[in-house]
């Protein structure tokens, strides 16, 4: 009885949420009011203690940016879709579901949850319409929903055997028996989670689908759902005991994906293809760290983990987010017709510059915190092997992140003559874009504050003393780039 309270409980607060996110009102503060407490609503869970430290762990990060993307697409669904609430509902109802699967207490609720959010992510995707739109959902929907049904499938065979089906869909994660499961088993339990993560050879679903949905749903799709794939890697390996073999296979591909991933890169010159590939070679950069975690288990490893899904999570999810306001002001997403931004929205190229900083790895943000975390538990792993692996991805990732991140820059603070009509872009979307950037530093600080990193703590100070270089680089790019630019594109466009 008391499995069955905790589980209705889950989904009481799951369906408040939704009931709460399409209520329609005229006053804006209303709907954003009503999005505040319908996404901190999952939280009242740990008063019922329906989370572990991993839900909650994975919750930190995907409370945040899918409010924020949220509050973002109330102005986004406006300007670029008329208004349309269609859009505002399901990108709301995505983002509730993706944290919910999170929080998930059991199978029943985590299938339940992960089902929802590759059905609404799917009418997300084939929101524009057209053939390209249907068939980037279509590769979204069966590839990504077939392999995860294959999985859960195969994981509640595995528990209901052990402990009976009743059990196996309603006692909570925390209480489940440990399993060992033999190699063919154990593909089938993790291939929809390496899926979702986009990791060759079921990769091609992800350019597709990041690149066609609206940018709100990009930010959700690159910043929560791939990090789906890794959530369900480490809740299910919390049960199961897996052959040592399966692992390297996992963190070959991974390599793989995050030399196609990358290197594709390079070649685009769409913005939000760009964005998607170089989430592909982020996921599988992440991806091999969790397979060596697997392989030599240690809390550094694991915190390499983890930091690196934040830091990829906050920053990729506020350049998508940034790609709708590109969109709308410039009317292109071709990075050769691009330039000149920081002139028409000044707050959304300093929330871009400080993503770009967290992909860089520069301190204080959490993305510094991830890369360097990263080499020391790599330099500390008893496999050369692993090792150098690991520390070759490294290098390549920071490689690719300085082109990349130069590539976004260049949008908003290289001067280009404007191929466009200026149009202005309210502040409400940039400061919600400009949280989404500093969200990194802040990150980066509590992190240092609340996680137990040892010696490492001594970052704190020295992240501290790194906020005055930041500020004064603000400055630098606020005051003297984006006035020479204005200057340089004339009073005709009527700045000042």
């Amino acid at each position: 009885m008391a499995l069955f309270i905790f589980t209705l409980i889950y989904f009481v607060l799951f369906i408040v949420s939704v009931l709460l996110v399409t209520l329609e009102s005229r006053n804006t503060f209303v709907l954003i009011l009503l999005r505040i407490i319908a996404y901190l609503l999952p939280l009242t869970g740990i008063f019922y203690g329906l989370y572990d430290d991993l839900s909650l762990i994975f919750l930190g990060v995907s409370l945040p940016i899918s409010m924020l993307v949220s509050m973002y697409n109330l102005w986004y669904s406006q300007i670029k879709y008329n208004n349309d609430r269609n859009l505002r509902e399901l990108i709301d109802i995505f983002g509730l579901s993706i944290s919910y699967t999170f929080v998930a207490p059991n199978l029943v609720s985590f299938i339940f949850t992960w089902t929802v959010s590759e059905i609404i992510g799917f009418l997300l995707v084939c929101y524009e319409g057209g053939d390209e739109a249907l068939r980037a959902g279509y590769r979204f929907f069966f590839l990504k929903g077939m392999t995860f049904e294959l999985s859960a499938l195969t994981v509640l065979v595995i528990l209901a055997q052990r402990i009976g089906l009743e059990n196996a869909l309603l006692i909570n994660f925390k209480e489940l028996p440990f399993i060992n499961v033999d190699l063919p088993l154990a593909i089938f339990v993790i291939i929809g989670f390496i899926t979702t993560s986009a990791i060759v050879p079921f990769h091609f679903w992800l350019p597709h689908a990041h690149s066609i949905a609206p940018s709100t749903a990009s930010a959700l799709l690159s910043g929560l759902t791939v990090k789906m794939g890794f959530y369900g890697l480490l809740r299910v390996t919390r049960f199961t005991i897996t052959p040592d073999i399966l692992w390297y296979g996992v963190l070959v591909l991974s390599g793989i994906t995050t030399f196609y991933g990358f290197t594709v890169l390079l070649a685009q010159n769409d913005i939000k293809r760009m964005l998607a590939y170089s989430t592909m070679g982020n996921t599988g950069f992440i991806c091999a760290l969790l397979s060596i975690y697997m392989l030599n288990p240690s809390y550094l490893l694991f915190y390499s983990v983890i930091f690196n899904i934040y830091a990829h999570a906050l920053y990729k999810s506020m350049l998508f987010t940034n790609t709708g306001t590109i969109i709308v002001l410039a009317k292109t997403r071709d990075l050769s017709k691009l330039g000149s931004l920081a002139a028409f929205t000044p707050y959304s190229s300093l929330a871009t510059l400080l993503s770009v900083l967290s992909a860089w790895g520069v301190p204080p943000t959490v993305g510094f915190l991830g890369k360097l975390l990263s080499i020391i538990a790599l330099i500390n792993v008893n496999n050369a092997f692993l090792t150098v692996f690991g520390l070759v991805l490294v290098s390549y990732s920071i490689l690719i992140s300085i082109v990349f991140g130069y590539k976004i820059l260049a949008i908003h603070w290289k001067y280009a003559s404007i191929q466009f009509k200026p149009i202005k872009i309210a502040l409400y979307p940039q400061l919600i874009e400009f949280l989404m950037g500093t969200s990194g530093i802040i990150y980066g600080l509590l992190v240092l504050l609340f996680f137990n990193l040892g010696a490492l703590n001594v970052l704190l100070i020295i992240n501290i003393l790194y906020l005055l270089i930041i500020l004064a680089l603000i400055n630098v790019f606020y005051s003297n780039i984006r006035k020479r630019i204005i200057w340089s594109l004339g009073e005709e466009i009527g700045l000042s």
